[in-house]
């Protein structure tokens, strides 16, 4: 069994930080995770005032019968109200921000 977890990093200027992290899904297997994690990677909605926001994914394994807590990520809806995104981007980052928002399968996160 794997869970994912979900790496939120911002850039402003050169400084790129880690702004939060979370958990999300079970998983039966690496394959089925790592597929998981390759659709949550990738670029943001970018809020004004920054250079840069993306995910990156990692998956972990984890025991058999652990229940994985999803971990609230951090609201970007609240970060991008105050900061609206200059540009509208085509890189799927508006769809990564609807999947994240959408509650997982069954309780499960991505449990297959």
């Amino acid at each position: 069994m794997f869970t994912m977890i979900l790496l939120l990093y911002l850039q402003q200027h050169r400084d790129v930080s880690l702004e939060s992290t979370s958990l999300r899904g079970t998983f039966q297997t690496k394959k089925a995770c790592e597929a998981a994690a390759l659709r949550a990677r990738g670029p943001l909605p970018t809020p004004d005032g920054y250079a840069a926001a993306w995910h990156d994914a990692m998956c972990i394994p984890i025991n058999r019968g652990v229940t994985v807590n999803e971990g609230k990520p951090l609201d970007l809806g609240k970060l991008l109200q105050g900061r609206p995104p200059v540009v509208c981007e085509g890189t799927g980052a508006w769809r990564r921000v609807q999947e994240l928002c959408a509650p997982a399968a069954g309780g499960k996160g991505g449990k297959r």
